[in-house]
């Protein structure tokens, strides 16, 4: 190994007793019964006075399933009740999160084992699964009790080419039959784009069900299709149908009640030509364009 020492420690191996149903996925947390491993090629420093373990150099950390690998990873550990366990651990440089089927990179993480949840950052971050892909510049928060993910900073979700991106984005995931993790829903939050194979949906707030294929996008709404755009306040998408609906309000009366509408013909139409459509809400005295009904 390039003349460096590989050093390996087997530590904190207690019971936990029978661990809940949560058990697949990313699942370092100490619901986990099995013991921790921890290598690096460059060697490990044990710090007994600050209870705390540092594996420098290719360092990995398995438990069950799941590797953390990092330049530098330190495992901060106390005395439990079966003895010594680690309850926090962080990777620093080119830090990879995987497990058999999904996996989570960036440049560091914060694992608290007690709450179950780790912090990744990186420009981007990137979790993905066999079936879909996070990103975010600032943070990807996972949950493992919840199986959600929180991204913060230009957060993208995709899934079957199919995209949702906004500043803060929230994925929740479900198990499928092969026990792999799969989004469900995304909630997204400022900023919001929507994008399918045919349109774009702007707002402010989102709300994506994967498994019924409806989207709802409300705060000063645009959908942009095929050079043609349509405003409003609030918009219910289903992209199975590749159906949008585009109203003038909100769910609570919030909005101004105007729905408008901006038609491009097509290319080949050498004439110059606009329709405006102006939906329920108008007022009375309100003037279209020249040629506009």
């Amino acid at each position: 190994m390039n003349g460096a020492t590989r050093a390996g420690l087997a530590l904190a191996a207690w019971m936990m007793g029978v661990a809940p149903a949560w058990a697949q996925g990313f699942n370092l947390s100490r619901n986990n019964n099995e013991e921790i491993q921890v290598y690096a090629d460059g060697g490990i420093e044990w710090i007994s006075e600050a209870q705390r373990v540092i594996a420098r150099t290719n360092a990995k950390a398995v438990r069950g399933r799941v590797t953390v690998t990092a330049d530098t990873l330190t495992a901060y550990y106390r005395k439990g009740a079966s003895g010594d366990e680690i309850w926090r651990l962080d990777a620093d440089g080119n830090v990879t999160i995987a497990t058999p089927t999904e996996t989570a990179t960036g440049t560091k993480a914060t694992y608290d084992l007690d709450k179950a949840i780790f912090v990744l950052r990186g420009q981007p971050a990137h979790l993905v699964t066999p079936t879909d892909t996070v990103t975010a510049k600032e943070t990807i928060e996972y949950w493992e009790k919840e199986k959600m993910a929180v991204a913060r900073g230009d957060a993208v979700a995709t899934q079957k080419g199919k995209q949702i991106q906004a500043e803060v984005l929230t994925s929740h995931f479900k198990e499928n039959p092969k026990g792999d993790l799969e989004m469900r829903r995304a909630d997204a939050y400022r900023s919001v784009v929507l994008t399918t194979p045919q349109e774009q949906v702007f707002g402010e707030r989102g709300d994506y069900n994967l498994e019924t294929g409806v989207a709802t996008v409300a705060g000063s709404v645009r959908i942009v299709r095929a050079g043609n755009e349509l405003n409003g306040e609030y918009a219910h998408v289903n992209l199975n149908s590749g159906i949008s609906k585009l109203f003038g309000t909100g769910p609570g009366g919030q909005g101004e009640g105007r729905v408008s509408g901006t038609f491009t013909p097509d290319k080949k139409d050498t004439k110059e030509r606009r329709a405006i459509f102006r939906g329920p809400g108008a007022k009375s005295g309100d003037k279209t364009e020249k040629g506009a009904p």
